[in-house]
């Protein structure tokens, strides 16, 4: 009986089960999990970046938070700040999207909804958001920086 070829086989078992833990081990799962500062870029060049906080909770694989933003115009140099839940989070790799919704800074009308996209790298985010509000749609560039873990 040769025990050559079984030998054999149970070594390339083995590497294959290695090389792929090493694979694995060498990546760095992305989690946003964390407080970001999030800038939104006007192409106004009179307008100040819109600053909003990103809380993120990632749960295994369901990715949860809130935003806070200013809900009102500034009067007197002060806003109200709000923070409302996102929804459709999700974390591919280090892609991330999520949705926004907020209701008018006074008045009555439509939410103004924001849908998010965006990509992960180390403590920064850099992506775009679309916002929908009164039959318009407009695209702008976002970036947020990690400011807690």
């Amino acid at each position: 009986m040769n025990s050559k070829p079984c030998f054999c086989v149970a070594i390339s078992i083995l590497l294959m089960a290695l090389s792929s833990l090493t694979g694995i081990a060498g990546e760095t799962a992305v989690n946003p999990t964390g407080s970001w500062k999030v800038t939104i870029i006007s192409t106004n060049s009179q307008a100040k970046p819109a600053a909003q906080t990103l809380k993120l909770t990632l749960a295994g694989d369901t990715l949860t938070g809130t935003l806070t933003y200013n809900s009102s115009p500034v009067v007197n140099g002060k806003a109200s700040i709000s923070e409302l839940p996102i929804t459709e989070a999700k974390l591919q790799g280090s892609e991330i999207s999520f949705n926004f919704s907020h209701p008018p800074a006074f008045g009555k009308g439509p939410n103004a909804d924001y849908s998010y996209k965006g990509t992960i790298s180390g403590d920064s985010i850099k992506g775009t958001v679309t916002e929908t509000w009164m039959d318009e749609t407009r695209t702008k560039d976002w970036k947020a920086k990690r400011i807690t873990n």
